[in-house]
């Protein structure tokens, strides 16, 4: 096994295990306004740590 292909399998789970998420947050209540407002947070620089207070999730 090369490592560009550990490195593509880890991509691949990465990006699943990242749309289940918002998948999970966009059928939830408000779910687009919460995926939305993670989408900001992200952006504008706020720490992965302190978007669950930012956002109220």
């Amino acid at each position: 096994m090369r490592i560009n292909d550990s490195i593509r399998g880890a991509l691949i789970l990465g990006a699943v295990v990242l749309v289940l998420v918002i998948g999970g947050f966009a059928v939830a209540d408000n779910g687009w306004q919460k995926v939305s407002c993670i989408g900001r947070a992200i952006v504008g620089g706020v720490a992965f740590s302190n978007i669950h207070s930012v956002c109220g999730l």
